[in-house]
């Protein structure tokens, strides 16, 4: 039934999407590329660091499912006019933001600047991710922009307005954005108040990993892509 619900409101946003009718922009301005913005936002905070032994093992598998995720994106031709093209960046967060790439449609350089990052620990002031994430993103572009943040939903402190103000603020701005649980220890209300409507698009109990294994959720990666894919074109 939840298989069933989900295709059945991604065949409707499908066809009511803003995102679609970016693209209709792209073909009537005559443009030949429109590309698709993907920021990861990813919480290397001790709520998610250290939930387990060894400390970072969380973070590494974060890291793990932003790599497999980002080799699955793959540009395309859309109705044989203009090219789909997939552009990313990221940061990683606790009380503090540390932007790890700007952004980039060169696949290998992203996923190497990621494979740097390690976990800073201490507090987690999400609203300043949301905050800066919406900074990055190329917000006056004829393509769409998604974040994917992966983050357990529990916060520490919010110097920079609030988490909800800040994903209100985002989504303002034209970004979807898509909570990912890095565990099955999460908030779930802090997951939904980052996650767009309706949930069970860009909510759906994603994760990173699969439910009672150290594998990467997969099923999380490809639903995602299809969100975008299709809310898109």
């Amino acid at each position: 039934i939840r298989v069933t619900r989900f295709l059945i409101i991604l065949l409707i946003l499908e066809v009511y999407s803003c995102d679609y009718f970016r693209l209709r922009n792209c073909i009537d301005q005559n443009k030949t590329e429109c590309p698709i913005t993907v920021y990861f936002v990813i919480d290397t905070s001790e709520s998610v660091a250290l939930q387990t032994d060894p400390i970072e093992s969380l973070v590494n598998h974060s890291k793990k499912f932003v790599t497999q995720f980002v080799n699955k994106l793959a540009n395309e031709v859309y109705q044989q006019q203009i090219s789909i093209n997939w552009q990313i960046g990221g940061l990683h967060f606790s009380d503090i933001v540390i932007i790890f790439s700007s952004l980039t449609q060169d696949k290998a350089l992203f996923n190497d600047r990621l494979k740097n990052i390690r976990y800073i620990g201490r507090g987690t002031f999400t609203d300043c991710a949301l905050s800066n994430m919406t900074a990055q993103m190329p917000l006056n572009s004829l393509g769409a922009n998604y974040a994917v943040v992966i983050t357990d939903g529990h916060v520490t402190g919010h110097p920079c307005g609030g988490m909800k103000q800040q994903a209100d603020r985002a989504r303002d701005a034209g970004i979807k954005l898509f909570a990912v649980a890095p565990s099955q220890k999460i908030y779930e209300h802090g997951l939904q108040e980052i996650a767009n409507l309706p949930h069970e698009l860009f909510r759906n109990n994603y994760a990173t990993l699969k439910k009672g294994t150290v594998d990467e959720d997969t099923e999380t990666m490809d639903k995602i892509i299809q969100v975008m894919v299709r809310t898109d074109a």
